[in-house]
């Protein structure tokens, strides 16, 4: 009897034991619940007060006409170079004051893509349509085309966007076309680039990886607001818009 008494009691004390260790770990696991809240608390402070601050940078372009704006011969958009753009061709001038209803359903498609389709916005644009080659063609066909670009200078940390719209063939990469993706309506597309050294340069010229394909398998897309500016801009709907230059005599600030 005295065996199993001592048995009966090992037990209990077990048992008072494993309750014991229990509730120790959920008293643990409640202070660790309650203290990744509290972490993940100051985290939504600090992510705020981070969205907040990027909303009041000023934000200054660095390439010229976002707009679009032809060269005198309308071949072109005026200060930007071509790449090996085939053919470009202005298909359509997005302007404000008109009602959205009685906009063109191309016109409101990019306008969304800003969050921007109402009656008014900041200021008119105009949408391109570029044909591009798959590659550079004749002895270079192994080397990756690029679009439109601009030079510009590095000094700071910069985006570099525009609204695009593939239309048919290869989707180009990086740049202002990057995370463009066929059969998408126009779309916000872009990349941030942190900053070179104080002499440091670029050229914003998105990719085309045809590489040895013939020349005849040409793509094209639709783009409009191309630019690349200091800062760290949200690549998002509401973020994106026209933004002012301060580099040309020949230019309104916000062409």
């Amino acid at each position: 009897m005295a065996l199993e008494q001592d048995i009966a009691n090992l037990i209990d004390a077990s048992n008072n034991l494993t309750t014991i260790v229990d509730n120790k770990i959920q008293s643990i696991d409640a202070r660790v619940l309650e203290a990744r809240k509290q972490v993940d608390g100051y985290i939504n402070q600090v992510n705020g007060f981070i969205n907040t601050n990027r909303a009041k940078q000023a934000h200054i372009r660095l390439t010229a006409n976002q707009a679009l704006i032809p060269n005198p011969e309308k071949t072109f958009p005026l200060h930007w170079s071509s790449g090996y753009v085939k053919s470009a061709k202005l298909i359509e001038t997005v302007s404000t004051g008109v009602e959205a209803a009685e906009r063109s359903p191309l016109a409101r498609e990019f306008l969304r893509a800003i969050s921007s389709d109402t009656k008014y916005f900041a200021g008119s644009f105009h949408i391109w349509e570029l044909e591009y080659s798959p590659n550079r063609g004749g002895e270079q066909k192994e080397l990756d085309a690029y679009l439109m670009y601009q030079y510009f200078r590095r000094p700071t940390d910069v985006t570099i966007g525009a609204i695009v719209k593939h239309i048919k063939g290869l989707v180009p990469k990086s740049w202002w076309c990057e995370g463009l993706r066929a059969n998408e309506e126009a779309k916000l597309c872009g990349v941030f680039l942190p900053a070179g050294s104080r002499n440091s340069y670029s050229h914003c010229h998105p990719y085309v990886s045809g590489k040895g394909l013939p020349e005849t398998e040409t793509g094209i897309i639709q783009v409009a607001l191309p630019a690349v500016v200091m800062g760290d801009i949200p690549l998002d709907s509401k973020s994106w818009g026209q933004f002012a230059y301060l580099g040309s005599a020949d230019l309104a600030a916000f062409d």
